[in-house]
């Protein structure tokens, strides 16, 4: 993890900060060990003194964090972040470290809140410090010292290392997604229902960092047209754009937008994993209704560079979605483009339409897979076809003139054709199954289908979307209709500093339907999740202008209130997650197919959070989502306290009508402002 070839020797210990999301500046040595000999007894009493004390430790150090865009003109005041290494220069020794400069979190470490750790080689997995650590302010009441003990291990050249909370880095991440790119390109398509996974590179970070957009979905309903590749956008050339499907709405999910928010991370990582899932009949329902774009990473610079709230230029990219810049905000940019182009393009086909088999658009038809063809028929017809051409080829014809599908068919059959014809199938159809596609739209849609540009200047948020039969431009704040949105749903996830529990934040509406509407998904997350807090949830006005103390932007500018003002889409929400516990768990009544009796043990304190409990609440979201429009097949509603999703409406309208929701606007009062300010 750490290279040994750059550290910071500071009392015969080396303290690394020279590996992905690690920021640490400065190392002081303020104790050593008094160098008297110590007899036997001295040595092995040691291990049995109090910790708590002074006197149990044999080494202390002041560390020095680093500021977001630390030693740069655009270094700031966040430094809430740790991350870092070190190797001590003796087994079983007591070692004391004060982080003395972090922003004021007394109310977190006030509720138990500790740092994790993590030995290699050894102890390899991240859990937290066991003795809880302790803090002080300075005389101003600014600079926060976080101070904490740990016992060096037995082997001499393991490195320790220490964060502020679980870490995971950009490296993390893309190891992450090439483990799964290689497992999906393991499976056999065998039906609609099989997973249709797609990973690009939408657009590449300030310093060159890829940001990652995922598809997911099922084969049912997928066409032969790909996504339009959207000017500035999506710099692999090498890497083909997703195919578009009819009759599915999109979801929209992002995560890390503040590097600091690593449980956002491990939420994301939980959806993903679910709908994933070929085994799950919940997930094989939302890949068969819904096509899913995930956005892991939407500030990957800041992650590397171990910030906590900022980009490398000092921007708090949750600000800018109203009005991102390609040059200074190229994910927000990206990720913008995107929510607006599956908003306009990704409207759906009268019922009467989607029955036929082909789509009409303009003067050319573009063919629907039908959800009752699977998809290896498909293409094995198509495959038989092509090579059936190809044999009929000359040797010159093959390689003449000729697109190059038929050259790399008549190529796998002139080096392969010894092998058996059914391995000769299969590796046609992992290797060229884009392609083929790709040709068979190309050929039924000569010059291309819907085609977009953008002739405006960078900072011109428009985008010119030409067919052949009119020419529009979306721009700004331009509202289609609710229902003829190609969008249903948009959740950015982030992390918490002192907000208790899982919770969301939704926008505020006039219209008392449009508001139960909004708290549907919310309340729904409250019956699958036991982490999640329904009553710290927040609708109010405030809270989608309120201006943040430190940089002085209003959150109109963030994802949930954007997309709003952008769409209109009602189920536009952050989700969050406190870094450490909660202040309630919640009774989860059991799956309508498990029967009453398997309700799930209640826990009665909250745990602490763990990747694992992230995880579960991003894979409560998916049932949540189906519950939504009653399409759960192994929903939880029938065993709970309402019954069925009316059942949950009516309560959410008693509630509204009742006054009951006081909850929703806690943040209203000042110190909850204060507080919330800084996470959204």
């Amino acid at each position: 993890m750490a290279n040994t070839a750059d550290f910071i020797a500071c009392g015969d210990f080396v303290f690394y900060d020279n590996f992905d999301s690690a920021n640490l500046a400065k190392v002081e040595l303020v104790k050593v060990p008094e160098t008297s000999e110590k007899d036997g007894n001295e040595t092995e009493s040691k291990s049995c003194k109090s910790s708590s004390s002074d006197d149990a430790t044999d080494y202390e150090f002041n560390l020095w964090t680093k500021h977001d865009c630390h030693g740069t003109q655009f270094q700031n005041n966040n430094r809430t972040w740790f991350y870092f290494g070190v190797k001590a220069c003796a087994p079983g020794v007591y070692v004391k470290f004060n982080i003395v400069n972090l922003n004021r979190q007394v109310k977190m470490f006030s509720q138990g809140m500790c740092p994790v750790f993590k030995v290699v080689p050894g102890h390899m997995h991240w859990e937290r410090i066991r003795e809880r650590p302790t803090y002080s302010l300075d005389q101003k009441g600014n600079d926060f010292t976080l101070s904490f003990l740990y016992l060096t291990p037995e082997n001499s050249k393991a490195i320790t290392y220490f964060a502020f909370t679980y870490p995971f880095s950009y490296t993390d991440l893309q190891n992450y997604l090439r483990r799964i790119d290689i497992k999906i390109a393991k499976r056999t398509i065998t039906c609609a229902d099989d997973v249709y996974y797609h990973r690009e590179c939408a657009i590449k970070s300030l310093e060159g960092r890829r940001m990652d957009i995922i598809t997911i979905s099922s084969f049912h309903n997928i066409s032969t047209e790909r996504e339009d590749r959207l000017n500035n956008m999506f710099p692999e050339q090498n890497e083909e754009r997703p195919f578009k499907f009819w009759n599915k709405k999109v979801i929209f999910i992002s995560a890390r937008v503040h590097p600091g928010e690593t449980p956002s991370s491990f939420v994301f990582n939980g959806f993903l994993n679910f709908l994933l899932n070929r085994d799950d009949q919940i997930a094989t329902t939302l890949r068969r209704l819904y096509v899913f774009k995930l956005i892991p990473m939407l500030n990957p610079d800041g992650v590397a560079r171990g910030h906590y709230r900022m980009d490398t230029r000092g921007v708090n990219l949750n600000r800018v979605y109203l009005n991102p810049s390609i040059k200074d905000h190229p994910t927000i940019y990206a990720a913008r483009n995107l929510i607006r182009y599956y908003h306009y393009t990704y409207e759906l086909p009268k019922e009467d339409e989607v029955s036929n088999a082909g789509f009409e658009n303009g003067e050319n038809t573009l063919t629907i897979i039908d959800s009752s063809c699977t998809i290896a028929n498909i293409v094995r017809d198509t495959t038989t076809r092509l090579l059936q051409q190809v044999t009929l080829m000359t040797l010159d014809e093959k390689h003449k003139d000729q697109p190059e599908i038929f050259q790399e068919c008549a190529l796998l059959k002139t080096n392969l054709e010894d092998m058996p014809q059914g391995m000769l199938f299969r590796i046609v159809l992992f290797n060229m199954i884009p392609k083929i596609l790709l040709f068979i739209y190309t050929t039924l849609c000569e010059g291309g289908g819907e085609g977009l540009c953008n002739n405006t200047e960078e900072n011109d948020n428009s985008v010119e979307l030409k067919s052949d039969k009119n020419t529009y431009t979306a721009v700004g704040i331009g509202q289609l209709p609710k229902e003829d949105s190609g969008l249903y749903l948009y959740i950015d996830l982030h992390g918490h500093a002192s907000k208790k529990g899982v919770f969301m934040y939704g926008n505020y509406f006039d219209n008392p339907e449009d508001t139960i509407t909004c708290m549907l998904l919310p309340k729904l997350m409250s019956i699958n999740n036991p982490n999640f807090h329904f009553t710290s949830c927040n609708f109010t006005e405030r809270n989608m202008y309120i201006i943040d103390k430190r940089d002085g932007m209003s959150r109109e500018g963030s994802g949930r209130v954007a997309v709003y003002k952008l769409t209109g889409l009602i189920h536009s929400y952050t989700l969050e997650c406190n870094y450490n516990s909660g202040r309630l768990v919640n009774t989860i009544p059991a799956r309508m197919r498990d029967g009453v009796h398997k309700t799930i043990s209640p826990i009665f304190v909250p745990p602490k959070y763990t990747p694992a409990v992230f995880e579960a609440v991003g894979a409560a979201l998916g049932p949540s989502i189906l519950d939504l429009t009653s399409n759960n097949p192994n929903s939880r509603l029938p065993n709970s306290q309402y019954r069925s999703l009316r059942g949950v409406k009516s309560f959410l309208k008693l509630a509204y009508v009742n006054n009951v929701s006081t909850p929703f606007s806690k943040s209203l009062h000042k110190r909850n402002a204060q507080n919330s300010g800084l996470d959204d």
